[in-house]
This record gives structure tokens, C-alpha cells and sequence, in this order.
């Protein structure tokens, strides 16, 4: 296996050199990972802690093969050995009709709030994600809108959630100060409406827009994330910032999300509308002890949030770990 490691580093640097995308392959027991060492930019950290549960799934397999994780070329190298394809699913699938990049998809079985009509059923990049053995989406809300469809079974017997569990938990409430948002365009229309009404409230917040390494730190110095969707219409709960934000510390005020109760952890985050989340702040800001204390817990007694985010971290390296050992690997 280290010889066909290396023959395959050595394909892989030659590939390197005229592609945009580049790819490493790692050695662990006896499985071959193939990763991107440069994917999008907006998912980089939660790409690499899906691959360390790979690697430690991996350290349990029985069987020599070659995993392709998000790796949609190279082909060729499945003639060496079994090979298995991981890829992500990092979009939001619950969008309502007309919603942006929507076109083609399925009316599904779920109903918008106070509405008879469905929301869309809207899996992005499906070709490609038909072609994997496994398919890791980061949230429940994603799977429960494409499970209740039942269009899509096949698509379903390959696909688990890993709940974005991104960084080492700290709820201290030292050095904390800022009311932060993270609008990647605060520009867009209904993003800047509301840091407009949060201007009218004199509420003065932070937004932190083109800063994607090492963003936990930021975390870790806010007193409050707040967090609304980009539009109307695409209504899946942006997850891969919410939680990662709660790790960290931060009380997170967001916008009131659909079956927001199958993210395992709604009950620690504030939520409301457009219209209620300034007075929010407010009430949150004034009283932030008593909210953090309420959040988070103190004491040995008053654990619960902790033992939720271990609870979802030993989740999902036991879902990869069954995933894995279905696919006849471990």
C-alpha cells in the first residue's frame, strides 16, 4: 500500500499542476483517501472535520480501497483497487416555488407555514451526487424534506446527516463584546433591510464579511451571532454558521426556521422574526448573563448543553463509522 500511495501522490502532483483544484492522497490503515486540499472556501472547515471522521472510520477497515471524498475525476485509479465516492451536500434543499436555482425540482410533501403549497424538493448538483456511494448533508431539515418526498429512495439508502459540530466547545463568557453578523453580501436586498431596522434600534452590530480561516476565533469574542437567510425563499436553517457559532459560545439570534426542532439543538437557540429579532437583541444584551447562564449552564449540575454537543459529535463519527461498514469497507 505506501508504494501505490506513492505512485498515486506522484499522479496526483502532476495533476496539481494544471488544475485549479488540487488533491492529496493519504494512507490510513489500509485505505487510500483521496481529499481536495483547496475546496470551496465557505465550507473549507467543515470539509476537513468530515474527513477526519473518514480517517478515523478508516483506521478500522478491513479491506484495501481507495476513497474518492469529493474528488469527481481520476477514474482511472478505480482500476488498482475498490474504490468508494464520498461527496457533500451543502446546499439548502427546502426552497419554496420560484425560489433561486430552483428550476427542475420536484414539489415535495412538505407545506410552507400558514400556505397549501409545498416547498420544492431541491437537491443541487444531483448528477454528480447520484454517482456516490455516500452522500453526507449537513442537516436533518435537508434529509426530513427529502425523506418525507419519497421521490428520491435511492438517493436516501446513501445519504447521512453530519451535523456541523466545527470546533472545540467554549462557553466562557470572558472577553466577550461585539453583536456580530456574517452577511457574505450585506448588500443583498433583505440583508441590508434588516441591518437598516437594526440602525433605526441603535443597535450597533459588526458585520464580518470575507474572513474564512480561523473564523472561530471571532466566535469566541462575540457576545451575539445574528443570522437570517439571504432570501424568501430558500428556507433550510443555515447550520454550517448557526452551530458552529454555538460551540463557540456565541448566544445566537436567528431567524425563526422550519422543523427547526430536527436540528437536535433548536432549544438553545433564540428565534423570531425579521420584525421581532431587534427587540431580541435588546432583551439579550441587557440580561446576557441570565440568557448565557440559561444557554449554556454553569456548575456540574447544569450540563445539558454540553452533553447535547458530545450526544452530536458521537452521532456523527457513528454515522460515518455505519456508513462506512455498510459499503463493505470495515
Amino acid at each position: 500500500m505506501p508504494f501505490i500511495t506513492f505512485f498515486i501522490t506522484i499522479i496526483l502532483a502532476a495533476k496539481n499542476c494544471f488544475s485549479r483544484k488540487c488533491y492529496q492522497a493519504l494512507l490510513v490503515n489500509d485505505v487510500i483517501i483521496i481529499n481536495c486540499i483547496n475546496p470551496e472556501i465557505v465550507i473549507h472547515d467543515y470539509t476537513f472535520y468530515v474527513l477526519e471522521l473518514l480517517k478515523k472510520s478508516a483506521l478500522n477497515a478491513k479491506k484495501k480501497c481507495i476513497v474518492f471524498y469529493e474528488c469527481n475525476t481520476l477514474s482511472f485509479l478505480e482500476i488498482i483497487l475498490p474504490s468508494v465516492r464520498v461527496f457533500l451536500q451543502i446546499e439548502h434543499t427546502l426552497v419554496k416555488p420560484g425560489g433561486r436555482d430552483s428550476y427542475g425540482a420536484p414539489s415535495g410533501a412538505l407545506k410552507v407555514a400558514k400556505s397549501e403549497t409545498h416547498y420544492l424538493v431541491r437537491i443541487a448538483k444531483l448528477l454528480v451526487l447520484n454517482k456516490a456511494d455516500l452522500i453526507i448533508d449537513y442537516s436533518r431539515i435537508n434529509l426530513h424534506n427529502i425523506r418525507a418526498s419519497r421521490q428520491f429512495q435511492h438517493y436516501l439508502k446513501k445519504a447521512i446527516c453530519v451535523s456541523p459540530a466545527l470546533y472545540d466547545l467554549n462557553i466562557s463568557t470572558q472577553d466577550r463584546q461585539e453583536i456580530i453578523t456574517l452577511f457574505g453580501n450585506p448588500k443583498e436586498p433583505r440583508r441590508k433591510a434588516f441591518l437598516e431596522s437594526l440602525g433605526s434600534h441603535q443597535i450597533e452590530t459588526r458585520n464580518i464579511q470575507g474572513i474564512y480561516f480561523d473564523i472561530d476565533s471571532i466566535y469566541r469574542k462575540a457576545k451575539i451571532v445574528i443570522n437570517i437567510r439571504q432570501t424568501e425563499d430558500h428556507d433550510t436553517l443555515e447550520e454550517l454558521r448557526v452551530l458552529p457559532a454555538l460551540r463557540c459560545g456565541a448566544i445566537v439570534i436567528c431567524e425563526t426556521a422550519p422543523f427547526i426542532e430536527k436540528t437536535w439543538y433548536s432549544q438553545f437557540l433564540i428565534c423570531g422574526t425579521l420584525t421581532e429579532i431587534p427587540q431580541l437583541i435588546m432583551d439579550v444584551e441587557k440580561n446576557y448573563n441570565d440568557y448565557h447562564a440559561r444557554i449554556f449552564g454553569y456548575g456540574p449540575d447544569n450540563t445539558r448543553f454540553i452533553r447535547r454537543m458530545k450526544r452530536i459529535e458521537r452521532c456523527n463519527q457513528l454515522s460515518v463509522n455505519k456508513a462506512i461498514q455498510e459499503l463493505a469497507i470495515a
